[in-house]
C-alpha cells in the first residue's frame, strides 16, 4: 500500500519541482558610463559660456558644421537651453533671426588610462594554440575621461558684422575604478558623489566605509546659468514680438503726455 502511494507521489513531485527559467539580458552600443561622461563634459562646458550679451535678441543656432560630431544633438539642445535661460529668443528659421550663432566642437569624446602593478595579461602561443593569461595584479586602476571643447561666435544675419564670441571652453569629467588584491572595483570620480564598491555607494561610519542603502539628492552645479535645477520662467506677455523693438515699446503709452508750451 505504501509502495503504491509512493509511486503515485513521485511523478507529482517531479511535475511540481521541475521547471526552467530564462532571463534575457542585453547591452547597449555605448555604455552608460561613457554617455554620462560625455554629457557631463558638455553640460559643464556650456554652463561656462556667458550668453548674456545676446539677451533680448533673436538667435538662430547654426550647427551644420557639426554633422559628424558625437552627441551633436545633445550639445545643440543644451546650448538652446542655455540661450533661453539667458534671456534670448530662439528662431526656428535662419531668416527669422537677428543674430546667427555658429557652433563648433573641437573635441567630444572619451579617453582611457589603465595602470597595473603586477603582471598584465598577455597572449601566448603554445604548440599552435593561442592561450590568454589573466592579469596577476597587486593593484590596478582604470580611469576614463569625457572631454568637450566648444566654441561659439555670432554675427548679424543681414550685415554679417561680428557681434560676439564665447572663447574656447574645454571641460572634462572623469571616473576611476580601482582593484586591490583582486577586490573591486572601488569607484570614484565626478560621476559618483561618494566612493562606490561594485556599483553600490559607500558611506563613512566610525567603523570605516560601508555600503549605503540609498543615494542622496543630486547637488546643483555652479557657474553660469544653472541648468541642473528646476526653474519656472515667468509667463510671456501678449505682444512679446513687438516688445523686442524698443521704438514700439516707447510709442505704446497708455496716456499721452500733455504738450509743453
Amino acid at each position: 500500500m505504501i509502495m503504491l502511494a509512493l509511486k503515485r507521489l513521485v511523478p507529482l513531485l517531479l511535475f511540481v519541482t521541475a521547471g526552467c527559467g530564462v532571463t534575457r539580458t542585453s547591452d547597449s552600443k555605448r555604455t552608460a558610463t561613457e554617455q554620462l561622461l560625455v554629457s557631463s563634459a558638455i553640460e559643464r562646458a556650456v554652463t561656462q559660456i556667458d550668453c548674456g550679451p545676446l539677451s533680448g535678441r533673436s538667435v538662430f543656432l547654426d550647427a551644420a558644421i557639426m554633422d559628424d560630431a558625437n552627441d551633436e544633438k545633445y550639445l545643440v539642445s543644451t546650448l538652446r537651453h542655455q540661450f533661453l535661460a539667458s534671456g534670448c529668443f530662439l528662431a526656428e528659421k535662419r531668416e527669422q533671426a537677428d543674430v546667427i550663432v555658429e557652433v563648433r566642437a573641437g573635441a567630444i569624446g572619451t579617453d582611457r588610462c589603465d595602470l597595473i602593478l603586477g603582471m598584465p595579461g598577455t597572449n601566448v602561443t603554445v604548440q599552435g594554440h593561442n592561450v590568454t593569461t589573466p592579469d596577476v595584479a597587486v593593484a590596478k586602476r582604470s580611469e576614463q575621461r569625457g572631454v568637450a571643447k566648444i566654441s561659439l561666435h555670432a554675427y548679424e544675419r543681414e550685415s554679417g558684422r561680428p557681434v560676439w564670441q564665447s572663447g574656447m571652453e574645454t571641460m572634462a569629467s572623469h571616473v576611476r575604478d580601482r582593484w586591490l588584491f583582486g577586490a573591486g572595483p572601488f569607484q570614484d570620480g565626478e560621476l559618483h558623489e561618494t566612493p562606490e564598491f561594485a556599483g553600490r555607494r559607500l558611506e563613512k561610519t566610525k567603523w570605516g566605509w560601508s555600503q549605503a542603502k540609498d543615494y542622496p539628492e543630486a547637488v546643483a552645479r555652479t557657474g553660469g546659468v544653472d541648468l541642473a535645477t528646476a526653474r519656472v520662467y515667468p509667463a510671456s506677455t501678449a505682444g512679446s514680438e513687438k516688445s523686442r523693438d524698443p521704438n514700439v515699446v516707447a510709442d505704446a503709452r497708455a496716456v499721452d503726455l500733455p504738450l509743453v508750451r
